[in-house]
């Protein structure tokens, strides 16, 4: 079984989990990492041709629906959110507009400055 679309989750009424943990910066930034259930522990190839693996030591924190993500971001001063449930709650409840996702081997990304 495939990826699904949004629209396509959106239609089965399909709810996926994401990780999420906190990370403290030396200089006082508050990292929040999220990512897709099924991403942790993958590895996406970027166009130069290296990969990059989904980290455990990263994003493996709590497991939460999208709606508990979104208390997570309001944590932040660095957001990043890697894959479709994640991706969508940050441009659901306005972090983020549709234009600014970017694709890593067909995953959506966003990073946010707060």
């Amino acid at each position: 079984m495939g990826r699904k679309t949004l629209s396509e989750e959106s239609k089965t009424g399909f709810i996926g989990k994401c990780w999420v943990k906190t990370h403290r910066s030396k200089t006082g930034e508050v990292v929040v990492a999220a990512c897709d259930e099924f991403l942790l522990g993958t590895k996406l190839k970027l166009s130069s041709g290296f990969s990059v693996e989904v980290a455990e030591s990263f994003y493996k924190g709590v497991l939460v629906v999208d709606e508990d993500l979104v208390e997570y971001f309001k944590l932040g001063t660095i957001i990043n959110l890697l894959g479709e449930k994640a991706v969508s709650a940050a441009v659901k409840h306005g972090y983020a507009r549709p234009d600014c996702i970017i694709y890593i081997d067909g995953v959506p990304h966003l990073q946010l400055f707060l």
